[in-house]
C-alpha cells in the first residue's frame, strides 16, 4: 500500500499554500456552461432550420382532397345544354341551349335566376366554341353565320346600406338572390354581387350551309373589337374553312362591323363529318379530327398556300371511337378520350430522324393518362394549370395532371349513371358534375400535382421538346406555359460550380499553406498569412461584379491565351525550379531568404508565353477560330481530347519517373556533383515533358480517329459567362478559408517530427510530403471540406458570372444555375403558398441536405485520417 501511494503521489518537499480563487472557479464553470449552451444551441438552431424547411416543403407531396359535397336539382329538365360555365366564386353559372336561350342559375340550389334569348326566333345553334378562362364564345348557326361574343360574369361590391333588408343579415360566406344575381358576404365583411355579363356581336356570314363544328381564337387583348378573330369551321356540304374576322369601327358614327376573309382548306366533300375542328394556340395549324381517330393537320401560316402536312391516327385500339377531345391550357397539348376509357395527350414535336412531314413537326402521343374501364363522356381543362377533369359513362369523375400523368383525385358521383359534363372551377377550388337529373358540387383542394418525385428529379416531356428533359422554368408572365420544376439542372449546376471552384482553388490553397508553413521564412509568413486571410473579407457581390464585367470580357477576347496559360504557367515554374538547381550551392544558401521573390518572375513569364503563343495555338490546334471550333463547325476533336489528356499524361509521367526512372538515375549519379546531377535532372525534365505531350497527342489522335469527338461534352459552345470564369473567381473566395485552416493544421504538427526526419537525412520537401502532410491530413481535409461548403452555398458570384442558365452539361465554357442562385432570383417573385414558392424552399432543403451529406462524408474521412495519423 505504501509503495503504491509513493508511486502515485510524488512529494515535492513543499506543501501547496495557495488555493484557486473563487473568481477563477466561477469563470471556469460559467465558461463550461456557456460553451455547452452554445454547442447545444447551434445543433438546435440547425435542426429547427431543417424542420422549418421540411414543413414548408411537405405540402408539395400531400394528396388532393374533396371538401363538403352538395346536390341540387338540375336547372334543365329535358334538353341538355350545349355549353355550361360557372363564375370564379362558384355562386352562379350559365347554360346555353340550341335555340339560343341563355339561362343563369344559382349553384347552391340550381334554380333559374335569369333567362336571355341570344338569337332570333328562327335561328338555331349548330356548333359552339368556348375558350379556356376567357369567357369568349363563337356560335355557329344553321344559316352559315357565326356570332362572336363574350359570356362572362361581372363583380360589383356594395356597402351594406345599399342592399335590400333581406341581404343585410348574411353571415360570412352566406349568399342571397338580388337583381338577377347572387350576393355573397365575404370573410372581410364586404358584399359582393355576381351578375351575368353578355356582349355579343352581330352574326357574320362565313358559309352557305349550317356550321356543324368550329373552333376559334379570340383577340389577344381579350377585348371585343380590338383585333381580329380567327375561326376554323366545317359546314354542311363538305365546306372546310379558316376565316379571319376583323372588327372595323366607323370613325363618324362609332358603329362596328365585322369583315371576314375566308380561306378554303383542302377537303374531300365526300368525307364524313368531322368530330372536332381545332386551331393551335399559335394559330399556325388547324386540326380536323374524326370519331374513328383519324387526324389531319393543316399548315395555315401561309394562307395563300395552305397544305396538308400530316395524317395520323389518335387511337391505337382497333374499333375504338373518340368521345371527347379538347386542348388544355395553352392550346398546344390536345387531350383525347375514347369509348374504351383511354386518355392520351398529344402535341407537336420536332422530327429528329426522317422528314415524314412537310413542316418538320410531328404530332406525337406524349402522355398516357391513367385509363379507366368506362367510356369518356366529358373533358374540362383547368383555367390555371395542366389539370383536366374527366367524366365517365358510369358516374365516375376524375382529375388528372397532364404533364406529370398523375391521377389527382377520383370520385363516384352519388346516384349518377353517367356524367354529362364535368367542370373545374376557375380557381380550382371546386368540382361540378352535371348528370341528366342532378347538379353535384364539392369543394376541391388539388394540392400541388405539378410537384412529384418524378417531375422534380426525373426527366419530363414538356411541350415543344423532342424528348423528356431535365428543365427548370417555374415562373411565367401568364398561366398558359407549362411549369417546369426539374431540380436536376440546379443540383447539377451546384456540383459543377463546386467542382470547377475546388479544381482551381483547393490545390493553390493547399500548396500555399505547405509553402508558408514549411519553407517560408517566419518573418515573411507573418506578413503573407494575414494578407491572404484578408481576401476572405471581399464581398461576394464585388467578386461577382468583377467576374461578370471585367474577367468574363477579358477571357472571351483571349480564349486561346487563357487555355495556353494552364500549360505555360506550370511549365514556367517547373523550368524555373530546374534552373534553380543549376545555381551553385553557395549562391543558393545566400539567396535562400529571397526565394519568395524568385517565385514571381515565372508567373509573368508563363503569362507572357501564353499571350504570345495564343494566336499560334489557335491557328494550329483550333483551325484558326476557337469559338467556331468549340461549336463544332470546323476542325477535328483531337484538340478536345488533348485538353483532357495533358493533365492525365502529366500525372502518369510523374508517377513513372518517380517509381522507375529516379531510382535508376539515383544509383548512376551517386558520385556526381550538384551541377552534374542538376543537368541530368534538367535533361530528364525536358525528355519527360516531350514524352508527355507526345503521349497525350497520340492518345487524342487515336480517340478522334476512332470517331469520338468530345465536343458537345466537357467542351462545347462558348458563352461569355461560363464555368471557367466562375471557377477562377470563386477560387479566390475559397482560397483564404482553405489556406488559413490548412496552414494552422500544418503548424500543429510537433516540431520534433520534423527534426527527427531532417536528422535522418531527409530533405525539407521529403519531410513536408512524407511526415508533416500525412500527420496533418485530418486538418487539411477539414480545410478542403469547409471550402467546399463555401463553394456549394455561394450565390452572388454564380448569379452574376455564370449566366444563370439551368442547363445540364459539363461544358466548361457554358454557364449554369445553382440552387442558391435560383432561390435568390425567384423567391422575391414567388406568390406565397404557391407551387413555385414551395419548390424554392425545396431547393433550400435540397441544398441543406446536400451540404449535410458532404459534411458527413468529410467527417468520416477526416476521422479515418486522424486514426491513421495517430498510428504514424
Amino acid at each position: 500500500m505504501n509503495s503504491e501511494a509513493t508511486t502515485n503521489q510524488v512529494f515535492t518537499g513543499r506543501k501547496r499554500r495557495k488555493q484557486t480563487a473563487w473568481t477563477v472557479r466561477f469563470a471556469d464553470v460559467v465558461s463550461a456552461r456557456v460553451i455547452a449552451f452554445g454547442g447545444i444551441g447551434t445543433i438546435v438552431s440547425v435542426s429547427l432550420v431543417f424542420i422549418s424547411l421540411f414543413f414548408v416543403v411537405a405540402p408539395l407531396f400531400y394528396k388532393a382532397t374533396l371538401g363538403p359535397e352538395s346536390e341540387s336539382e338540375s336547372p334543365w329538365s329535358s334538353e341538355a345544354p350545349l355549353a355550361v360555365q360557372v363564375d370564379e366564386y362558384e355562386t352562379m353559372g350559365w347554360a346555353l341551349y340550341r335555340n339560343g336561350l341563355l339561362q343563369v342559375f344559382g349553384l347552391h340550389d340550381g334554380k333559374i335566376l335569369e333567362e336571355k334569348q341570344l338569337l332570333a326566333a328562327d335561328r338555331e345553334i349548330t356548333g359552339v366554341s368556348e375558350t379556356i378562362g376567357e369567357g369568349a364564345v363563337a356560335l355557329g348557326l344553321d344559316d352559315g353565320t357565326v356570332v362572336f361574343g363574350q359570356l362572362g360574369f361581372k363583380t360589383t361590391f356594395y356597402d351594406e346600406k345599399d342592399l335590400p333588408e333581406e341581404t343585410r343579415d348574411l353571415k360570412s360566406g352566406g349568399i342571397s338572390r338580388w337583381d338577377a344575381g347572387i350576393v355573397q358576404k365575404t370573410p372581410q365583411g364586404q358584399y359582393r354581387l355576381q351578375q351575368l355579363a353578355v356582349d355579343m356581336l352581330s352574326p357574320v356570314k362565313v358559309a352557305e350551309a349550317a356550321v356543324r363544328v368550329l373552333d376559334h381564337i379570340p383577340p389577344s387583348e381579350g377585348a371585343l373589337g380590338t383585333k381580329e378573330y380567327a375561326v376554323a369551321l366545317y359546314a354542311n356540304g363538305g365546306d372546310l374553312k379558316y376565316c379571319k374576322a376583323s372588327l372595323k369601327e366607323n370613325a363618324f358614327t362609332g358603329a362596328t362591323s365585322l369583315e371576314v376573309a375566308s380561306t378554303v382548306l383542302p377537303f374531300e366533300s365526300s368525307a364524313a363529318v368531322p368530330f372536332r375542328v381545332l386551331i393551335s394556340g399559335r394559330g399556325d395549324n388547324v386540326f380536323v379530327i374524326w370519331k374513328d381517330g383519324e387526324l389531319r393537320r393543316y399548315d395555315i401560316r401561309d394562307l395563300g398556300n395552305v397544305t396538308i402536312v400530316e395524317d395520323t391516327d389518335l387511337l391505337s385500339d382497333e374499333g375504338a371511337q373518340l368521345t371527347a377531345c379538347k386542348f388544355v391550357l395553352g392550346r398546344e397539348t390536345m387531350v383525347c378520350g375514347d369509348n374504351r376509357g383511354g386518355l392520351n395527350a398529344w402535341f407537336k414535336t420536332r422530327e429528329l430522324i426522317d422528314n415524314a412531314t412537310k413542316d418538320g413537326w410531328e404530332l406525337t402521343r406524349v402522355h398516357v393518362l391513367p385509363p379507366y374501364k368506362a367510356p369518356v363522356t366529358s373533358l374540362c381543362p383547368s383555367q390555371r394549370s395542366r389539370m383536366i377533369g374527366v367524366g365517365y359513362a358510369d358516374g365516375i369523375i376524375r382529375v388528372c395532371h397532364v404533364t406529370t400523368e398523375q391521377l389527382v383525385i377520383e370520385k363516384r358521383v352519388p346516384d349518377a349513371d353517367t356524367i354529362d359534363r364535368i367542370i373545374i372551377a376557375p380557381k380550382e377550388s371546386g368540382l361540378i358534375a352535371i348528370t341528366p337529373k342532378r347538379l353535384w358540387r364539392a369543394a376541391f383542394n388539388p394540392a400541388y400535382p405539378e410537384a412529384t418525385l418524378a417531375s422534380l428529379f426525373g426527366a419530363v416531356w414538356y411541350e415543344g421538346y423532342s424528348a423528356p428533359v431535365h428543365q427548370w422554368q417555374s415562373s411565367f408572365a401568364t398561366a398558359a406555359p407549362e411549369m417546369k420544376l426539374g431540380l436536376a439542372p440546379l443540383i447539377f449546376g451546384t456540383l459543377k460550380a463546386t467542382f470547377y471552384t475546388m479544381l482551381f482553388g483547393a490545390p493553390l490553397a493547399l500548396l500555399a499553406a505547405i509553402y508558408t508553413s514549411e519553407f517560408m521564412h517566419p518573418r515573411a509568413r507573418t506578413i503573407i498569412k494575414p494578407t491572404i486571410e484578408m481576401m476572405a473579407s471581399l464581398p461576394s457581390v464585388v467578386l461577382g461584379f468583377l467576374a461578370a464585367l471585367v474577367f468574363a470580357p477579358i477571357v472571351e477576347g483571349a480564349v486561346p491565351a487563357t487555355i495556353s496559360s494552364f500549360v505555360m504557367v506550370p511549365l514556367a515554374y517547373l523550368l524555373a525550379a530546374h534552373l534553380w538547381q543549376l545555381v551553385p550551392h553557395r549562391r543558393v544558401l545566400v539567396l535562400q531568404k529571397y526565394r519568395l521573390l524568385f517565385l514571381t518572375p515565372p508567373l509573368f513569364i508563363g503569362l507572357l508565353l501564353a499571350i504570345w503563343s495564343g494566336p499560334l495555338v489557335e491557328r494550329l490546334l483550333f483551325s484558326g477560330d476557337v469559338k467556331r471550333w468549340l461549336d463544332g463547325q470546323i476542325g477535328t476533336g483531337t484538340t478536345g481530347w488533348l485538353l483532357l489528356w495533358i493533365p492525365f499524361s502529366a500525372v502518369l509521367a510523374t508517377a513513372l519517373v518517380t517509381l522507375y526512372v529516379n531510382p535508376i538515375l539515383r544509383n548512376m549519379a551517386e558520385r556526381w556533383n550538384r551541377s552534374q546531377f542538376a543537368l541530368l535532372s534538367f535533361a530528364k525534365f525536358f525528355v519527360g515533358v516531350t514524352a508527355m505531350f507526345a503521349f497525350a497527342f497520340g492518345v487524342s489522335w487515336l480517340l478522334n480517329w476512332v470517331g469520338w469527338d468530345p465536343r458537345g461534352t466537357y467542351v462545347d459552345t462558348y458563352t461569355q459567362r461560363n464555368a471557367l470564369v466562375v471557377g477562377f473567381v470563386m477560387g479566390f473566395a475559397v482560397i483564404p478559408i482553405i489556406y488559413t485552416i490548412a496552414d494552422d493544421a500544418l503548424n500543429t504538427v510537433p516540431n520534433h517530427l520534423r527534426s527527427a526526419s531532417l536528422g535522418c537525412g531527409a530533405t525539407p520537401w521529403q519531410t513536408a510530403v512524407r511526415i508533416v502532410v500525412p500527420t496533418a491530413m485530418s486538418g487539411l481535409f477539414s480545410a478542403v471540406m469547409i471550402g467546399l461548403g463555401r463553394a456549394v452555398g455561394e450565390t452572388m458570384i454564380v448569379l452574376m458570372a455564370a449566366g444563370n442558365t439551368p442547363v445540364v452539361e459539363w461544358n466548361v465554357f457554358n454557364g449554369f444555375r445553382t440552387l442558391s442562385a435560383n432561390i435568390a432570383v425567384e423567391l422575391p417573385e414567388a406568390v406565397k403558398d404557391s407551387t413555385h414558392y414551395r419548390t424554392l424552399f425545396l431547393c433550400a432543403l435540397t441544398l441543406f441536405v446536400l451540404t449535410f451529406l458532404l459534411n458527413t462524408i468529410a467527417e468520416v474521412v477526416r476521422l479515418r485520417f486522424r486514426r491513421r495519423a495517430y498510428q504514424l
